[in-house]
């Protein structure tokens, strides 16, 4: 029942927004439609009943789920609350010859775009996963073109046609799945434990190869490196609200699905495949790092941010370090929903997002040019930052050269962003006045970066007493 009204109310909701009468209306929808959710997902780990969708598909939630739908919910419900106001002083600050988005258009995708995420953590077959993840594209891909400007509808179809691809790669590679159960005569049964109970009569060679199109194609709807290049667009060109959950909740969805066929690897291929994860884990981050060190755009910086957490998410999996994986995921996910909302805020005053135009941030936004700063420096890991001991893990069991080599990587990005700071807060050759009404905004990234640095807190508080 819980797992039904969980996909169900959003749907309803979106409905209910897009045919609501006024931007008003749709907004409060909104902001209901989130706290009924995140009141949902709180019960169903103790009440959620497996959902029957056919007779042999089920929907329920697993502990390998738990940290990816506690992360959609969480930052669906801050972004409804950061739109509420967002919008009203979006809309008063359009310009008369730009036709944006309907806002109750926007919300109704917004909504839809929840229930495809929840879907994506609620299934659990290969097929469905493969269904929900792609419906999570198609969902998101609209709220990109916002704007409806030239630059953002470049940028949704370059999103819709490269993550279209990725999708069509994980399709294959999980037919060659099914092929490698099916040359073993297993039947046609491809839920995740049926398929895990099973891993030692598998196909060996077919599912080597389905295992390599399924990374290729999730990894590339969740940002790896080389197949990252629709994120600095995307990213750059869709709204703060679209953008925080996009990059804070859409790419976790990408990689719980690697996950899930990392967990029914068999153990005889788990060498060569996690070899694969190290890989591209590890070539993330050189890139993230080559392109944060030049970067002249703040939106497209974080971009770049992304690619270097994934890496990282998928070197913590390849090391077998699975809870500090999920301490990274929800840590990431935080304060990178903190920081589009602040880029959004920074771009709404200031009407750029180009580092070099940005000046005197204290003196225009303190409140959030101190919550941006804050921000930062807990995406690089910076203690208290929860990142800094999921970083510190990985380091610390790699070895001395990978580990040198990923401080030495961190370090890069770290000076990178650095600078993005400094510049960004110098002071502005003409005084400011503050723009109170962006300032006003800075509540809900604030409360984030405050809920990361008490949970930084308590893990080193953690880690001291042992």
């Amino acid at each position: 029942m819980i797992i039904a009204a969980i996909i169900i109310v959003p749907l309803l909701a979106a409905l209910a927004a897009y045919f609501s009468k006024s931007s008003r209306a749709s907004r409060y929808i909104l902001v209901t439609a989130a706290v009924i959710h995140t009141i949902l997902s709180a019960c169903l780990p103790a009440f959620g009943e497996p959902l029957h969708i056919f007779s042999n598909l089920e929907l329920y939630l697993d502990d390998t789920a738990l940290p990816v739908i506690a992360a959609t919910t969480l930052l669906f419900l801050l972004t409804s609350l950061y739109m509420f106001s967002w919008l009203k002083e979006d809309q008063a600050r359009e310009n008369p010859d730009k036709s944006s988005m309907k806002h109750s258009t926007f919300i109704a995708i917004m909504l839809v775009f929840l229930t495809t995420m929840t879907l994506t953590a609620l299934a659990q077959d290969l097929g469905t996963l493969w269904v929900a993840v792609e419906a999570t594209t198609l969902a998101s891909a609209p709220l990109i073109n916002y704007r409806r400007s030239k630059t953002s509808l470049e940028a949704m179809w370059k999103y819709l046609l490269i993550c279209s691809v990725g999708i069509g790669l994980a399709l294959f590679g999980t037919m060659l799945i099914a092929a490698s159960l099916n040359a073993a005569n297993l039947g046609l049964s491809y839920d995740i434990l049926s398929v895990v109970a099973r891993t030692a009569k598998y196909n060996m060679m077919w599912f080597k190869a389905g295992f390599v199109f399924c990374f290729a194609g999730y990894g590339l709807k969740m940002g790896l490196a080389p197949f990252h290049t629709w994120m600095p667009d995307a990213y750059s060109e869709a709204p703060a609200p679209a953008a925080a959950l996009i990059s804070g909740s859409l790419v976790n969805c990408s990689f719980l699905a690697v996950i899930r066929i990392w967990e029914i690897t068999p153990a005889s291929l788990k060498s060569s495949c996690g070899g694969y994860l190290k890989f591209f884990g590890f070539f993330s981050l050189i890139v993230a790092a080559f392109f944060i060190i030049r970067q002249k755009d703040f939106k497209r910086m974080l971009a770049y941010s992304s690619v270097e957490h994934m890496g990282l998410l998928i070197l913590l999996i390849a090391y077998n370090h699975h809870m500090m994986a999920r301490l990274h995921l929800i840590s990431h996910s935080l304060i990178k929903m903190a920081l589009f909302l602040l880029a959004g805020n920074i771009v709404m005053c200031y009407r750029t997002q180009s580092i070099a135009q940005v000046r005197g941030l204290f003196a225009r936004l303190p409140k959030n040019g101190a919550l941006w700063i804050g921000g930062l420096l807990l995406i690089c890991g910076t203690p208290p930052s929860p990142l800094f001991f999921t970083e510190w893990q990985l380091v610390t069991s790699m070895g001395i050269i990978p580990g040198t080599a990923i401080l030495l990587l961190l370090l890069i990005i770290f000076c990178g962003m650095g600078y993005c700071m400094l510049k960004m807060t110098e002071p502005a050759a003409e005084k400011s006045a503050v723009d109170e009404n962006v300032e006003k905004l800075h509540t809900v990234p604030g409360a984030a970066i405050t809920l990361l640095l008490m949970l930084g807190l308590a893990i080193g508080a953690m880690f001291l007493m042992r």
